[in-house]
């Protein structure tokens, strides 16, 4: 006996040991769940690829968040006073941000196409988008930019996808806070009235919040060192597990212990009697709790891998509760129930003894009551999920208050654009690449369900006519009508000018006959008389007048002629002189007269030629212009062309910058949804989204490139994906390891099948429950989308313990040689009390849950309350049935033996 309590004392400085170095080994949860408790997806999840290709976007963009800052005034249009404060405000963020870690702002006043992105129709609202560096938390990053961007007559919020998953993470901690308060309170309640004692709920209290604790330090110091996936869901259900089950074994061996010193074993012996009765129960339940939640570690979804943790804390519990326990058992003895001095009573519970024995009596009835019961709750499960983060989120948290002030003002994608990226192997900032990524950018916006488009040839959502052949030919059909009319004019001049050659022949003529005339005048000049021919003449003429001249007059007269002569032959030189240069110039005039009308009546047919001509051109340049309006009208017209200087220009350099990377080999798509991003049609439309753009991709340059869609929508909709198809797996797991922990247990392999089923008809009404009330209650009519898993896993997992307590008593009476129909009635009554006992303790500590005020939490929490509910009806009359079913004939046989 000395060993035996040498032992115990061994055991309380272990644990004493071991609980103060976990204390002081515990590190920062809050920082541990920041960093390593957010959902994992796949790298090949179309989301986590964007994520990698964001992180080489470049641009002094890696390794950087999205924060949005959000100022507003209700729906009132923002004043220019309130405008001129906001400016202020982003002044001096920019003067600031490497104090802030802001590496870029995007705001309103950058160009016209952020004008119209991040101010609101109403003008009630705009926005400041900062990329923000990583190497400060978001806790960290939010708390100092709140600070940083109050503008005083403007309300401000800072909010992002980021910071709404911290915040849900801030409000999870909080919750646990105070889930933690009210679980305790209620399990010492409860304790104090079931064994009207102060010690024992204290104890109880101190042996199941010890094995929390070194639980806690063990998943924490694991998960920080990457070694253990943890959630933020981690902590809480580790609480309301551990502290509900383990309530529930304490009772349990408690309950044993007084029922053995009430028949006056002493302390010592009765402690080792509870531990070999008691305890046994407790450990094969404990161990198939424990083989549930291990099983998920095959899981693939770090959502349900997480349940480790809570897996952890229940092997620790067995060890606290079945190694501390006994310290205090056999130290204290009766003492361990004071004041209280009741003598343990061993009562028949009447609910499920009536349930168990009318069951086993009509079989057929109770299963078929049973089935009618099932029926509406297994119809009536859906399998519509919501997604919507925010919905978690207390309405308190200014983060919900932004991103719903967005959505209100804006288009509801606004607040979480879709991003899609396109990654090549070689650059393109090229018309022919560029001509592509426009086509994929037109073939977007045409989808349904498509708000807006912003890409590197639409960087403000709309088209840039001038960048289509549509409206280059529109100005080069317009050049062509001016073209058309100049020809037409032309052809109009040379075609009604005529030239009368004749005209120039004549005076040709005329003027040749003038020549000819001159030449004839210069010869006559040369003819004239001489002196001695004019003095005999005129001699002659004198003398037949009768009045001959004398010798004297005739010499004076010759003297004269003679002067006169020479005066004449000087002056008659000269004119003919004259007369011959004006006869040859004229008669040259009129060839070339004659010549020059020959060339015109030559040039004037050309000319005619060329008239014609000038009509066929303008008659081609109409066919032209036609053809050219139709391809402008025409499909063909809406296609991308950049001219190379409009590429290599300033102006598209900000385009290039914002949605081509660094090295220019990926593009970005900026898509605004019309949608809800959380909705189920935005998770749809973006997964349709990847499928048409890598379709769309197939015979062009791009043909073999990367696409990634990013954003919350693919998020989620990865987030969908990988966890409904890792719940049926994990959900396979977890039953096939309770059945195999199950048939150790039993030694049977009909039975685990009988307590399966009923846990499953307890979970399907449990979660059909829980929809319908979340609807009536909290006006969240669909459920959020890991709450069937965890209240599969509490109610599977936590649930088989009651089927043990009933199993192992059924069992218990086989030593009887009773028939199996009067062991299962007489085994329900004796402990029904105990399971309602657990059950409702185990239910109030998932009650606490629902102050946390987490809508996932809270839905769980009524999930696993009303599957208890059910599991307290249908064990007793499930297994009773199928039980007198089972072993018809051996019960017969039984009772003609008795006879």
């Amino acid at each position: 006996m000395g060993k035996f309590k040498q032992n115990y004392w061994l055991s309380l400085l272990t644990w004493l040991v071991i609980g103060i170095i976990s204390l002081l080994a515990l590190p920062n949860i809050s920082q541990v769940v920041a960093e390593h408790g957010q959902t994992q997806i796949p790298s090949s999840a179309k989301s986590e690829v964007a994520k990698t290709i964001q992180q080489d976007w470049g641009h002094h963009l890696k390794n950087t968040r999205q924060i949005v800052v959000v100022f507003n005034n209700g729906d009132q249009q923002l004043s220019g006073q309130q405008q001129k404060k906001i400016t202020q405000t982003i002044h001096k963020l920019k003067a600031d941000k490497d104090k802030y870690g802001i590496k870029k702002f995007t705001t309103a006043a950058d160009n016209s196409a952020t004008q119209k992105q991040l101010v609101s129709k109403d003008k009630s609202t705009q926005l400041l988008q900062l990329d923000v560096s990583k190497k400060r938390s978001v806790r960290e990053s939010t708390r100092n930019l709140k600070k940083a961007a109050a503008t005083a007559g403007v309300k401000t919020y800072v909010t992002g996808g980021d910071v709404l998953t911290d915040d849900f993470s801030r409000a999870t901690e909080e919750g646990i806070k105070k889930t933690e308060v009210i679980a305790v309170i209620f399990i010492l309640l409860v304790l104090i009235v079931i064994f009207r004692s102060i010690v024992t709920p204290l104890i109880s209290l101190l042996s199941v919040g010890l094995s929390f604790i070194v639980s806690l330090a063990i998943v924490m110091n694991l998960a920080k060192n990457g070694w253990l996936t943890i959630s933020n869901f981690t902590q809480v259900f580790m609480v309301v597990v551990m502290f509900g089950i383990g309530t529930d074994y304490n009772i349990l061996l408690y309950h044993q212990f007084k029922n053995y010193l009430s028949q006056g074993l002493e302390k010592h012996a009765a402690t080792k009697h509870s531990l070999k009765v008691a305890g046994k129960t407790i450990l094969y339940s404990g161990s198939s709790v424990l083989i549930g939640f291990l099983t998920l570690a095959l899981a693939k979804f770090s959502i349900y891998r997480s349940a480790i943790g809570v897996g952890i804390g229940v092997a620790v519990l067995l060890l606290v509760l079945l190694t501390l326990n006994p310290f205090f058992m056999a130290t204290l003895g009766e003492k361990i129930f004071w004041p209280s001095h009741q003598q343990a009573e061993t009562k028949t519970n009447h609910l499920w003894s009536f349930l168990s024995k009318n069951s086993a009596a009509h079989p057929f009835i109770a299963l078929g009551i049973v089935f009618l019961v099932a029926l509406p709750f297994v119809f009536t499960y859906q399998n519509g999920l919501n997604y919507d983060t925010t919905v978690e989120l207390p309405d308190n948290y200014s983060s919900k208050q932004g991103f719903k002030v967005v959505q209100q003002h804006f288009s509801q994608g606004t607040a979480e654009p879709t991003t899609i990226y396109i990654q090549s192997d070689h650059k393109l900032n090229n018309e022919k690449d560029l001509k592509n990524l426009d086509q994929i950018t037109r073939q977007i916006k045409d989808q349904s369900g498509i708000k807006t488009v912003a890409s590197v040839t639409r960087p403000s959502g709309t088209k840039i006519n001038q960048l289509y052949v549509q409206d280059q030919l529109r100005n080069l059909n317009g050049q062509t009508g001016k073209v058309q009319s100049g020809l037409g004019e032309i052809s109009r001049q040379t075609g009604t000018s005529s030239f009368d050659s004749s005209q120039l022949k004549d005076i040709g003529n005329k003027t040749q006959l003038i020549g000819q005339k001159l030449k004839e005048i210069q010869s006559a000049s040369q003819s004239g008389s001489s002196q001695q021919n004019v003095l005999p003449q005129l001699q002659q003429k004198m003398t037949a007048a009768g009045q001959p001249l004398s010798a004297q007059q005739l010499q004076m007269l010759g003297v004269m002629l003679q002067q006169m002569q020479g005066q004449q032959k000087a002056t008659l030189n000269e004119l003919q002189q004259s007369l011959q240069a004006i006869a040859a110039y004229t008669q040259a005039i009129g060839q070339d007269a004659q010549g020059t009308g020959q060339q015109l009546k030559e040039q004037q047919a050309r000319i005619s030629q060329a008239s014609k001509g000038l009509a066929q051109i303008n008659g081609g340049m109409t066919s032209m212009s036609q053809y050219l309006q139709g391809l402008q009208n025409s499909a063909a017209g809406a296609t991308f062309y950049i001219p190379q200087n409009v590429l290599q220009s300033s102006t598209f350099k900000s385009a290039q910058d914002n949605y081509l990377s660094a090295d220019k080999k990926t593009a970005k798509f900026t898509i605004i949804l019309s949608s809800d991003p959380a909705a189920k049609k935005s998770l749809d439309k973006v997964n349709a989204l990847q499928t048409q753009v890598k379709n769309n991709l197939q015979g062009t340059s791009l043909k073999g490139a990367r696409v990634a869609v990013g954003g919350q929508s693919a998020s989620l909709d990865d987030t969908a994906r990988v966890s409904k198809a890792d719940f049926f797996r994990s959900a396979a797991l977890m039953l096939i390891g309770i059945g195999i922990a199950l048939m150790l247990v039993t030694r049977s392999i009909l039975q685990p099948l009988y307590i399966i089923g009923t846990l499953m008809l307890s979970y399907f009404g449990g979660i059909s429950i829980a929809r319908w009330l979340s609807g009536v209650f909290l006006g969240d009519k669909m459920l959020s989308w890991n709450t069937p898993f965890f209240t599969f896993v509490m109610l599977i997992a936590l649930g088989v313990d009651y089927s043990i307590f009933l199993m192992s008593k059924y069992r218990e009476y086989g030593a009887w040689n009773d028939v199996p129909s009067r062991r299962i009635v007489k085994a329900s009554g004796m402990v029904g009390t105990v399971v309602i006992s657990a059950a409702l303790i185990l239910g109030g500590t998932f009650a606490a849950l629902i102050p946390a005020n987490v809508v996932t939490l809270t839905q769980v929490a009524i999930g696993v309350m009303s599957g208890l509910l059910i599991l307290v009806f249908a064990i007793p009359t499930i297994n009773s049935s199928l039980i007198r079913l089972t072993y018809p004939l051996d019960d017969k046989m039984k009772q003609k033996e008795k006879k």
